[in-house]
Order: structure tokens, then C-alpha cells, then sequence
């Protein structure tokens, strides 16, 4: 078994499904070339001998068209109506009937171009060269194109002619001379008209000459192209492919190859041009081919589907077992035992097993950090009741010696004050809730302040700058209190002399600094860092910097708590780290 592992290769999971479908495509490509290149080559040349038939169709088509626009313009010079009018204004045209027969010739003309499809503007020139216009008014012939063209006029001697682009682009125009057929001057000429037409009129074609293969008919006169809508040709690459080219031919024309069918339009003589994309006849063949395409996508599909019947049962529980591990990664134990289950069926007995020894191994780390966890909160949930009953009993007696002889010395005012005073004290050191505001705090110092004053008079000097922006801020009871005893017992009680006492309040990187300074005989850092990390104990007489470190991070977080520093030439600064929020103070403001 080992010797017959050891030759055997390996491979994953991934890439032999990865081979086995890349072998499936190359088949199936293979197959389609072949298939695809014999059906190419049978309708290539239907196609193209459909496309010419198509163009005969758009031809006759346009013929019929422009013979509409012919017709509307011998309508118009046969008209009795419009006949008197011409005749009106030829005989005098200063004269008021001239002036009334041009009105009346505006409504018939205009009457023509609303009812007449295809036709944009109508004009006509009498002889004179008064014209009148209605229509599109962009569409109108400038005088020196109008003037062109009646003299091409008068050379035809009255039949009709086209022009290309004369008007605006993509339009034609027809124009011929009107003759007077019904006056006492028969046959004298009294002027031109000009019938200007939308190009895509005569090249528009029906639905059922496009559904199929969408070429781009195009009309070439002389040197001039008429597109039936924007197509991003330049005319001239079209004239220059379609000049003496064969009625079908292939040409490139801007990078593109296309396949050419020109047809000569009998009612001009213009060459009617059919240009079909060589890549239409391969969506064409496309078209042809959909059963033959339906048939591969199935032959694919159940290849795809017995690759990854037998691969799926070996991917999805390794996979959910990834995944499983990415979140155990995190810390998550409890998503990773509520994660789905692979479903029944058939299933790879050893991933299964694996599965299983993996769920049962979280199960158990997920029990034990479960019961570490509890153990700690009730251990932290214990350590803080015993904080908040280690304030040190040592000022209240001092103060209750101070009421005794202060009482046998002093009169009744002071007495009442320092009553008063210790009475607020000790309201709000047993009353107020586990975390207050500093202003709060500090009126708690004030009023320990104020007795302490009374005690050691003019020895002991306590100066309060802590700006209102840090009144809102939120500490927990009994910080600062404990830091003021802290510096009068380690240098007041001790030690004779006087004691400057400062507590200051500043905001930085969002959060607030209480500092508490005195001029005292200094701490001993080293000592002071072993009591904040409770390595040694603090003593009996110093009010516990470890409890209120404590408090603090138990509170708001391990990165907020109480910093010590060394003063020169002498003395101690404890610093309160609290969190800040902006608008602290403005909230003050409202609910004052």
C-alpha cells in the first residue's frame, strides 16, 4: 500500500475538474470550427444572391417614390388654380392681384407639402426672382443655389431634373421650369419650381426588405452621397467604392468589409447602393444554426454536471470546513458550531470524519473559554464591589475631631459651616451613582476642600482651573477626591509646612486630562508603577492609586486610567485619562 502511494501522482480536486472541463471546451470548439466553416461556405452565396434580389426590391421601391414627388410636381404646373395665379402675378406683379395670387399660391403650395409625404419644403421662383417658400425653413434653397438651378431649369425646357444635397444634407431636390399652359401668352415661362424631399424618404424601406439582413442602403449621385439616417461613413470612401464597381463586389471600406450591390435608379440615374457588413452573414449563419447550438449547450451541461456531481460531495464540506476555521480565526466559536451542516447522501467518509473531529474539538475550546469567561467577570464583579468599599474611614475621623474642638474654641457660624459641609459630603459619597459628571466631582472636592481648610487654614491652598468644555465629561466616583487626600496626607500630616494644591483639566487627541498637582515632597515613581500593575501593596495610609486605576479602565477601557509624574524641583502630578466627546458641553448648556 505505502510503495503503490508513492508512485502514485496526485492532483487536486480544482485542477482535475479544471482539466476535464478545458478538454470538454477544446471538443466542443473543435467540432463547432468544422461545423461553423461548412455552413459558411453554403449560404455565402445565397446570401449574397438574396442581398442583390433585396436591393431590386428597395429600387423599385425608390423609382416609385421619386415618381410620386414627379407627379406632385406636374399636379402643381397643370393646376388650373394654381395656373391663374402664376399668370396673375406674370402679367403684373406690381399690381394688387399679383399681391393676392402670390398669397393664394403660399396656401396651395402649403396645402401640398402638409399632404404629401416625404417632402420638406416647396418653392417657386417666378421669373423675376420673387420666390415664395413654405416648409422646413432650414430646408429652404439659398439664392445662389436657387438661382443654379433655374437656369439648369430653363436649359431642360420644362422636364424635370434632381440635385443632391443642394437644400440641406441628406435631402434631394426636384426642380423644372412651369410654362403658362392655359394664358393669351401660351408657353411663356413664369417661373421655377422646386420640390426639396428627405433622402431617407425614397431610401426608407419596409419591414419585411430589412428584417432579416439590415443593410445599409445608401445613394450615390455623382459625387454626392445620401444617407437615409447617420452611419459614420465618410462619402467619399463610399463614392470611391462604388464608382466602377461591379453590379456585386466585395470592398473595404473605413477598415470594414462589405458586400456591395449597386442597382441604377430609372427615374435619375442615380446608382441605388446596398452595403451589407461581411459579419452580418455570420449572425445570419447563427440564426441557421440555434438547434445545432441548443444541442452543444446540452452536451455541455451534462458534462458540466457529472464533473461536478462527484467533485461537490468532496468541495462542499472541505470548503464549509474553511470557512469553519476563518471564523474559529476570529474568535467566533459559537458561528462556527451554528454553521450548516452538509446535507445526507453520498459523502466522502473521510472528509466526514474530519468534520466531525474539527466541530467536536470548537465544541470543547468554545466550553472552556466559556467557563474562564464567567469566572473572570464574577472575579472583576467582585473586585469592583470591594473598590467601592475601600475608601479610606480615615477623614471622616480627622473631621469629627475637628467638629470636637472646633466646637470649644471656635463660635457657631464656623461650626454650622463645617456641619453643613461634611453633611453634603457625606450625601453625596454614599447617594451619587457609580459615575457622575466632573462637575459634580468637583463640587464633591469643594466640599472636602472646604473642611480640610477649616482643619490646616492657612497650611493647605487648593486652586480649581478645569474649563467648562470637561464639566460633562463622565468619571466614575471618588477619582479626584481620593488624589486631594492622597497629597495632604503623604505632606500635611506627615510633615509640617504649607501645601499648593492644583487641579487643572485640558483636552487632547479626544480626551480629557484632569491633572492633580502639588508642591509636596514628591512620589517615588517606581514604587507608585508597582502599585498601578499591583505587584506591591500600597499601605495602609495611602489611598489606594490602584483602585481608582482600576475603576477607570473597568469603566471605559484599558486605555483610560490615572498616569503619575515627577515635579522639579518637587512635588506630584496625577493625571486622570478619560474619553471626550465633542459637544459635551453644549449638552450642559441645554439641560441647564
Amino acid at each position: 500500500m505505502e510503495e503503490r502511494a508513492r508512485g502514485t501522482r496526485t492532483i487536486t480536486i480544482r485542477r482535475g475538474l479544471s482539466g476535464l472541463l478545458i478538454l470538454e471546451a477544446a471538443v466542443i470548439a473543435a467540432v463547432t470550427v468544422v461545423f461553423m466553416a461548412g455552413l459558411y461556405r453554403a449560404y455565402s452565396g445565397a446570401v449574397y444572391d438574396e442581398s442583390a434580389e433585396v436591393l431590386n426590391l428597395y429600387a423599385v421601391v425608390a423609382d416609385s417614390k421619386l415618381s410620386e414627388i414627379e407627379a406632385l410636381s406636374f399636379e402643381i404646373l397643370s393646376n388650373r388654380d394654381i395656373q391663374a395665379n402664376l399668370t396673375a402675378y406674370a402679367d403684373d406683379p406690381q399690381s394688387f392681384e399679383a399681391f393676392v395670387a402670390r398669397n393664394q399660391l403660399y396656401t396651395q403650395l402649403f396645402t401640398r407639402w402638409i399632404l404629401t409625404d416625404g417632402v420638406v419644403s416647396i418653392t417657386f421662383r417666378f421669373m423675376d426672382g420673387t420666390r415664395v417658400d413654405v416648409g422646413q425653413r432650414e430646408t429652404w434653397l439659398s439664392a445662389p443655389v436657387l438661382e443654379d438651378l433655374a437656369s439648369e431649369a430653363l436649359a431642360l425646357q420644362g422636364s424635370p431634373s434632381w440635385a443632391a444635397n443642394v437644400a440641406s444634407p441628406h435631402t434631394i431636390t426636384l426642380y423644372r421650369l412651369i410654362r403658362d399652359i392655359s394664358g393669351s401668352q401660351r408657353f411663356r415661362p413664369l417661373g421655377v419650381l422646386a420640390v426639396t424631399v428627405d433622402a431617407g424618404y425614397f431610401l426608407d424601406h419596409t419591414p419585411s426588405l430589412s428584417q432579416k439582413f439590415q443593410p445599409r442602403i445608401v445613394a450615390v449621385a455623382g459625387d454626392q452621397v445620401l444617407f437615409r439616417h447617420r452611419t459614420g461613413l465618410d462619402p467619399d470612401a463610399v463614392v470611391q467604392a462604388v464608382n466602377g464597381a461591379p453590379s456585386r463586389a466585395i470592398a473595404s471600406i473605413q477598415g470594414q468589409r462589405y458586400f456591395i450591390a449597386v442597382k441604377e435608379l430609372q427615374s435619375t440615374g442615380w446608382s441605388l447602393v446596398s452595403m451589407l457588413p461581411t459579419q452580418a452573414l455570420l449572425s445570419d449563419i447563427a440564426d441557421l444554426n440555434v438547434l445545432y447550438g441548443v444541442t452543444l449547450a446540452l452536451v455541455v451541461a451534462g458534462v458540466v454536471v457529472c464533473g461536478y456531481a462527484f467533485g461537490a460531495r468532496i468541495h462542499q464540506p472541505i470548503a464549509q470546513l474553511t470557512r469553519s476555521m476563518e471564523v474559529v480565526e476570529s474568535g467566533d466559536y459559537r458561528s462556527a458550531l451554528e454553521a450548516k451542516q452538509p446535507d445526507k447522501g453520498l459523502a466522502i467518509a473521510e472528509v466526514v470524519q474530519l468534520s466531525q473531529r474539527f466541530r467536536r474539538m470548537v465544541q470543547e475550546i468554545d466550553r472552556l473559554i466559556n467557563e474562564v469567561y464567567s469566572r473572570q467577570l464574577t472575579i472583576m464583579e467582585m473586585r469592583y464591589r470591594m473598590l467601592r468599599q475601600q475608601i479610606n474611614p480615615h477623614f471622616l475621623y480627622n473631621t469629627l475631631d475637628t467638629i470636637h474642638w472646633k466646637a470649644i474654641q471656635s463660635g457657631h457660624q464656623q461650626i454650622a459651616l463645617l456641619v453643613r459641609s461634611l453633611s453634603r459630603l457625606l450625601r453625596a459619597a454614599v447617594n451619587s451613582p457609580d459615575v457622575v459628571t466632573v462637575a459634580d466631582e468637583l463640587r464633591f472636592v469643594e466640599d472636602y476642600v472646604r473642611i480640610q481648610k477649616i482643619r490646616f487654614e492657612d497650611r493647605l491652598d487648593v486652586e480649581i482651573e478645569v474649563p467648562a468644555e470637561l464639566h460633562e465629561v463622565r468619571i466614575p466616583h471618588l477619582t479626584l477626591q481620593p488624589l486631594v487626600e492622597n497629597a495632604i496626607v503623604h505632606n500635611l500630616e506627615r510633615f509640617s509646612g504649607a501645601l499648593r494644591i492644583r487641579i487643572a483639566g485640558s483636552v487632547r487627541e479626544r480626551k480629557a486630562y484632569l491633572a492633580v498637582a502639588d508642591n509636596g515632597r514628591g512620589a517615588d515613581l517606581d514604587r507608585v508603577e508597582k502599585v498601578l500593575r499591583g505587584e506591591v501593596d500600597a499601605g495602609k495610609r495611602s489611598i489606594g492609586l490602584r483602585n481608582i486605576h482600576t475603576r477607570i479602565g473597568l469603566t471605559f477601557g484599558d486605555t483610560y486610567g490615572i498616569q503619575v509624574e515627577r515635579l522639579e524641583p518637587h512635588g506630584t502630578v496625577v493625571t486622570v485619562v478619560l474619553p471626550w466627546e465633542e459637544g459635551q458641553d453644549e449638552k450642559r448648556a441645554h439641560r441647564g
